[in-house]
């Protein structure tokens, strides 16, 4: 099982070049970026480059790229250009970085009268059937064209998006009935939803849609999400792993503190468990 570096461990502009020499000097095997780049300092086409041109100096490196398309409730110009961009960008990835696996989203859904933290109001909680089908008749688009690369896209089970539980994940990968579409299990994500379920209900939903998935851990402090550390939180990560059956995955670490002892750490504790379960 491969283990990439997610972008969170160290994001922000001017930093494109501390994460890939991070990646590589901790000995991930690979890492997980956005596909599109969010920050003044280069281009979209600059910032392609300078992946395609870290895959050509370390080719073993795999390289999965996240960011979604808004499916439900976008703009229709918004929708149509982005989904235009995403056919474009899936070549590329496909030849010059090797890229199989793409994380995708359909779109933040909130409430108007919401915060993004009202997790059991937005996403799935305020969907409609036309949301579903919405959602579904896009990711039918992407996922043939996925296929055809011989890519998949795993959506990532998300608080404030459609397919933030299991069950809204189930429900919309049935809808969508594409074999290049699954999901990318976050258990992280789930954990913080007040309706989300259990590891095993997770795997009971979802477990053969799964294609990637995302580890990070927290506490819950007075109905707070705290992140915590990969190994130190409330989440069972070894249980995880012996249930996960993936070629890869990636770490994440969504806080604000030193990304790269973080990134040792967590490396150090995928090593430990891995090995201690017999999965390297």
């Amino acid at each position: 099982m491969k283990i990439l570096l997610h972008v969170n461990y160290c994001e922000g502009r001017g930093r494109l070049p501390e994460l890939l020499a991070m990646a590589v000097r901790l000995g991930y095997d690979g890492v997980e970026l956005r596909w599109k780049y969010a920050f003044d300092d280069l281009t979209q086409e600059e910032y392609q480059q300078r992946v395609a041109d870290f895959k050509s100096r370390h080719p073993a490196m795999e390289i999965v790229f996240g960011g979604g398309i808004k499916f439900c409730r976008g703009e229709a110009d918004e929708v149509r250009r982005d989904t235009d961009r995403y056919l474009d960008f899936l070549p590329w990835a496909r030849a010059q970085c090797g890229t199989t696996i793409m994380n995708g989203t359909t779109g933040p859904m909130v409430a108007p009268d919401c915060t993004w933290r009202d997790y059991d109001r937005n996403g799935s909680a305020m969907a409609t059937e036309k949301d579903y089908q919405d959602a579904a008749a896009g990711l039918r688009v992407i996922g043939r064209r996925a296929g055809e690369l011989g890519m998949k896209i795993g959506l990532e089970t998300h608080c404030c998006y459609l397919h933030d539980t299991a069950a809204s994940s189930r429900k919309l990968m049935d809808l969508t009935d594409c074999p290049h579409v699954g999901l990318n299990y976050d258990q992280g994500n789930i954990f913080a939803h007040p309706h989300g379920e259990s590891i095993d209900e997770v795997f009971r939903l979802i477990g053969g849609k799964m294609v990637y998935a995302h580890l990070k851990n927290a506490h819950k402090v007075k109905g707070e999400y705290l992140a915590a550390p990969l190994r130190y939180g409330a989440i069972n990560t070894r249980y995880i792993l012996q249930k996960l059956n993936l070629p890869m995955l990636a770490t994440e670490y969504p806080c604000t503190g030193d990304g790269f002892y973080a990134a040792k750490d967590d490396l150090d504790y995928m090593r430990f468990t891995l090995q201690n379960l017999s999965l390297t």
